[in-house]
């Protein structure tokens, strides 16, 4: 992967970068035929963590470790040796940054694509239908380049053509098409995710649609609509009103566009990966993200500084609406909110008591209102690593009577930020977890490696330190949110059971640090 790249996402191989809330290897199979023998090579060294491990052998990927100071030509040959095939088996070959609209099934193929960018790519020769090595200090000598696809019908001369160019992958390539020929051909839609700046640009074609609105993104505007106005225009409201010392922490808000039947708003697109993908999909260490996370408390705390008159609204964002919600998704359930629950294998307080029994830790209301985001998870944070900044984006811009405003309770901020971190909220979102339920019984298992863990213990710190929240405290708010949280993913009841896992989970914590049964 690119020096780049790994700066941002630590050491991962591409087909593992985070692409639209999924690894790439995701989309990149879903191209690929059924049945089709599929073998993913990665390095040395690298361990996919279980969620991913389990989902490649689901989809029945064959892992091949290879030595990580190979070269390309190298790293083909010492695969396909390893691998028994038949000689007239056809091979396809992908890279793992690269990703298309389709794949073609046809053998002996070489994937082109036009390029605007200078890298080292591997220029075509119309005239001789060969390779050419093109290096970034000379200027390019045709619009067209290798892609990363490629297909053989015959592999074993492939071996023998790179070996008798001394691991040579294009040397070799050429060698193959002089004997057996390969059809160019072009691909007019090619991701490509192997540098930084194309990583950005290609993610910015894939765009993703939630269930209440819809987004689209055009050079360097992202464009939201949906038929719920009143929600999209508090958001557009939030992004006019907030004050000017806070407009960094912002896109610039481009316009707005009402109809009868829907409301819509557009901001400029930042090149910038959100911190879920961060998060779920990236290996930096814990003293990267103790930076990340010192720049979401600045905000925080500048954030702060733009009071408005006092006001209690605590109450009716976690425990009366916890209430609320609770009945609502009561009507949706098997579960039996009002009996215990047994959580892997120990008995546990019903949903209903563990709501309540979680009111008694949480931080009380002073009152104080300043301008709150209202939604801010990783999901609605963009890091900057060029300037150690964030940039906030899907401001909630509503109060709990669902009246407009850019004012609020921190705490609020800090509960949805601890939502993320210790919470792992974005890991059930990107389907990180394993929940089964059987009658009251629930079985939970949701992955919190070591790095994790020192990160938690790094956030609750700082919480400490900078606004006097207790881990106690971090621990009842997010209780209370995932439960909160049930009735409005009604459509995912597999989601639905890993948020009531994760509160049990959760509330076995909270027991630890407070040394009491609650």
């Amino acid at each position: 992967m690119a020096s780049e790249l790994q700066s941002e996402f630590g050491p991962l191989p591409p087909c593992f970068l985070p692409v639209g809330n999924k690894r790439l290897f995701h989309h990149q199979l879903a191209l690929l035929p059924e049945g089709a023998r599929v073998v993913m090579t990665l390095p040395e060294g690298f361990i996919p963590g279980p969620y991913d491990t389990q989902t490649l052998a689901e989809k029945q990927v064959e892992l091949l470790y290879l030595p990580t100071h190979l070269s390309l030509g190298e790293s083909i040959v010492y695969a396909l040796n390893l691998l028994e095939f038949a000689t007239t088996e056809p091979l396809y070959v992908l890279h793992g940054d690269t990703l298309f609209d389709a794949l073609p099934q046809t053998p002996d193929l070489l994937g082109l694509s036009q390029v605007e960018d200078n890298y080292d790519w591997a220029e075509f020769n119309p005239d001789t239908g060969m390779l050419n090595k093109h290096h970034s200090d000379q200027p390019p000598s045709s619009e067209l380049i290798a892609n990363g696809f490629f297909s053989f019908s015959a592999p074993r001369a492939l071996i023998r053509h790179i070996t008798q160019c001394k691991w040579d992958f294009i040397a070799g390539l050429n060698g193959y098409i002089a004997e057996k020929g390969l059809t160019p051909e072009r691909f007019e839609h090619w991701y490509d995710f192997g540098h930084s700046h194309t990583y950005y640009q290609s993610k910015s074609r894939m765009t993703t649609q939630r269930a209440f609105n819809e987004m689209s993104i055009q050079g360097q505007v992202v464009s939201k609509y949906s038929h719920k106005k009143r929600k999209l225009a508090a958001e557009a409201n939030w992004y006019t009103e907030l004050p000017g010392p806070l407009r960094s922490y912002i896109p610039q808000l481009l316009g707005t566009q009402e109809t009868t039947e829907s409301f819509g708003y557009s901001i400029e697109y930042l090149h910038l990966t959100a911190l879920n993908e961060l998060y779920v999909f990236s290996q930096l260490p814990a003293f990267a993200w103790r930076k990340i996370l010192r720049a979401c408390s600045q905000f925080i705390k500048d954030a702060a500084n733009k009071k408005a008159q006092p006001k209690p609204t605590l109450d009716g964002l976690f425990m009366a609406k916890t209430r609320s919600r609770l009945k609502e998704f009561a009507k949706q359930t098997p579960l039996d909110l009002h009996q215990p629950i047994v959580f892997n294998g120990q008995l546990r307080p019903s949903i209903y008591q563990l709501a309540e029994a979680t009111q008694a830790q949480l931080p009380g209301d002073s009152g104080q209102l300043n301008v709150l985001h209202g939604d801010f998870c990783f999901s609605n944070i963009l890091y900057d690593f060029r300037t150690c900044n964030i940039k906030v984006i899907d401001p909630r811009g509503i109060d709990g009577d669902e009246q407009q405003t850019i004012y609020g309770n921190s705490l609020y901020d800090i509960a949805k930020l601890a939502h993320s971190v210790m919470g792992l909220y974005d890991s059930i979102i990107a389907g990180y977890f394993r929940a089964q339920l059987d009658g009251q019984a629930l079985n939970f298992d949701i992955a919190v490696t070591e790095r994790r863990e020192q990160i938690m213990a790094d956030f609750t710190q700082l919480m400490a330190s900078e606004f006097g929240v207790s881990e106690s405290q971090l621990y009842a708010m997010q209780i209370q949110l995932f439960l909160s949280m049930l009735p409005l993913h009604n459509d995912r009841p597999d989601r639905q059971l890993g948020f009531i896992g994760n509160a049990y989970r959760l509330y076995d914590r909270l027991q630890s640090c407070t040394g009491a049964q609650l």
